[in-house]
């Protein structure tokens, strides 16, 4: 028994190979003999492969324009590689093997044992997602993969590139028409015709790649790569969206917390500057009382100075011994100055407590005066900070508000208004 068998390589609809809506050619009754052998999230596939990487990558870059944050994100608009490949691995066509025959039921026995050992045969292939559907015309296997090469010296050490991967599974080109994917989908058929051997089947080769097709049937084949293109590029747009709307809710959020800073710095500033008032008012104050303290101790040096003048009296010895006579005016100044000393002797005493008290005084006041002043020099240094801090996020919300327009002028509101729309599919019973 002879068949035909393809592997291509498909423009790749995980939504369509997983059923998350259905199309014409789909018999949604027989979906329950689909078989899921594997579904992951790609960003998480890509996280596991090349986090690392990336890491290693964005730690050399001494240029912030050069710094990858997501690199499934960088992948998806690059214009080089794919985020994904797929593969339609297919055993016979819809006249010979149709799904719901022992023929289809053959075919997809090949399909699950070529789909076991895919992963082992390709070290370099990473699969996330392998589906047989059984549910069209024929038994197909869709697998879909991020290709991985590492140990490059361009880019990251471990990056997404197909060519690189399959060179490095001994896949090399030997010219124009042969690439290293067609030598390595030439090696996955011949592991394919080698399954249906062990079934008894051999493989038909054909002349071209589509002269087996009727014109009807190669019209529908289009159509079909048309409408698995177009599913491709809304999931794309769609993805695209959904990031965008994921940056737009990022940066409102920081907007939010930066704003509530901004309010917290803003009272910290005016609160600053009410202290600062008050300490230049509790300055006055001391230089004011510093100025008057001078004064009592000018005035009390005075009054000592005068009381010293009492030992400059002279005394006149007389004729009858040690008695002492003196003029009335003498007398009368020596009197005077005598209760003065008395007076003098007693407030002498105060004065210089006072004096040594005042230069105490001064000595506190000094120092308070100086701690104040580096408390000023310290807030002024910390009000200068804040100030530049309020500047810093009114640099912000203005960048903010170009992006808000810049993303109006797109009209992505309303885009993605109209993609989270449910979309009401009729389903063939």
């Amino acid at each position: 028994m002879q068949k035909t068998l393809s592997i291509t390589i498909g423009k790749g609809s995980i939504g369509h190979n997983n059923r998350a809506f259905f199309a014409d050619n789909i018999d949604s009754s027989r979906s329950q003999n689909n078989i899921i052998f594997c579904k992951e999230n790609i960003k998480a596939v890509y996280r596991e492969l090349f986090d690392t990487a990336l890491a290693e990558y964005n730690a050399k870059q001494k240029r912030k324009d050069r710094i990858i944050k997501d690199y499934y994100d960088h992948i998806f608009h690059s214009k080089q590689e794919k985020p994904f490949y797929e593969l339609i691995i297919q055993v016979g066509n819809k006249d010979d093997t149709p799904c719901n025959s022992s023929e289809g039921k053959l075919a997809s026995q090949i399909l699950i044992e070529f789909e076991k050992d895919f992963q082992k045969r390709n070290p370099h292939i990473r699969v996330f997602n392998s589906v047989l559907n059984m549910d069209e015309n024929t038994p197909h296997l869709h697998i879909d993969f991020v290709p991985f090469a590492t140990n490059q010296k361009r880019g990251l050490s471990t990056r997404n590139a197909l060519t690189k991967a399959l060179e490095q599974q001994g896949f090399i080109a030997k010219g124009k028409f042969d690439t290293s994917s067609k030598l390595w989908i030439d090696s996955e058929k011949e592991k394919l015709s080698e399954i249906m051997a062990r079934y008894g089947i051999e493989w038909k080769k054909l002349g071209t790649h589509n002269n087996h097709l009727s014109v009807l049937d190669f019209k529908k084949q289009e159509q079909k790569k048309e409408i698995v293109r177009l599913e491709n590029k809304i999931e794309c747009t769609d993805n695209i969206l959904k990031s965008r709307q994921e940056l737009l809710n990022d940066t409102e959020r920081i907007i939010d917390e930066l704003d509530g800073e901004y309010q917290e710095k803003k009272a910290a500033v005016g609160q600053l500057d009410d202290e600062i008032t008050g300490k230049e008012n509790v300055l006055a104050e001391t230089a004011a009382i510093i100025s008057e303290n001078n004064s009592l101790i000018e005035i009390s040096a005075d009054k000592v100075s005068r009381i010293k003048n009492i030992d400059r009296i002279q005394a006149k010895k007389t004729l009858f011994g040690d008695n002492v006579t003196v003029s009335q005016e003498d007398y009368n100044n020596l009197s005077e100055l005598a209760k003065k000393q008395i007076a003098a002797e007693n407030n002498n005493n105060e004065l210089a407590e006072k004096i040594v008290q005042l230069e105490k005084d001064n000595a506190a006041l000094i120092d308070k005066n100086k701690s104040l002043n580096n408390e000023l020099k310290s807030v002024n240094s910390l009000r200068d900070k804040l100030n530049s801090a309020l500047r810093e996020l009114s640099d912000w919300k203005n960048k903010y508000q170009k992006v808000m327009d810049f993303i109006d002028s797109l009209g992505l509101k309303e885009k993605l208004r109209e993609f989270l729309k449910p979309v009401v599919q009729h389903r063939s019973k």
